[in-house]
């Protein structure tokens, strides 16, 4: 089970998602072609499922002209608690 948060999130991008298809005069079925993603699948991103495979969300992102804007998540520059620690000298990878 996702958080709240994380629910809503998926919401929200499935109704975007849902919106750019729409605004592109493309059928559910015209992206699921498009994208080489089953319809079921598109219906069940543009609904926010949170079973749907990351890959899928990437085909669908890249069926619609719109892959370039993921690289607005997760930027480093904006995540605080990386910003603090670019300074240090990060270990190549952390081990418990």
């Amino acid at each position: 089970m996702l958080p709240l948060p994380a629910e809503d999130a998926l919401l929200r991008l499935g109704s975007r998602l849902n919106r750019a298809r729409r605004a592109r005069y493309l059928t559910q079925a015209d992206l699921a072609s498009k994208s080489s993603v089953s319809l079921s699948t598109i219906r069940a991103i543009e609904s926010g499922s949170p079973t749907v495979q990351t890959g899928f969300y990437l085909c669908v992102l890249f069926a619609l002209d719109m892959l370039d804007s993921l690289e607005k998540v997760a930027v480093l520059a904006e995540d605080a608690a990386t910003v603090d620690r670019l300074s240090e000298d990060l270990p190549k990878r952390v081990r418990r």
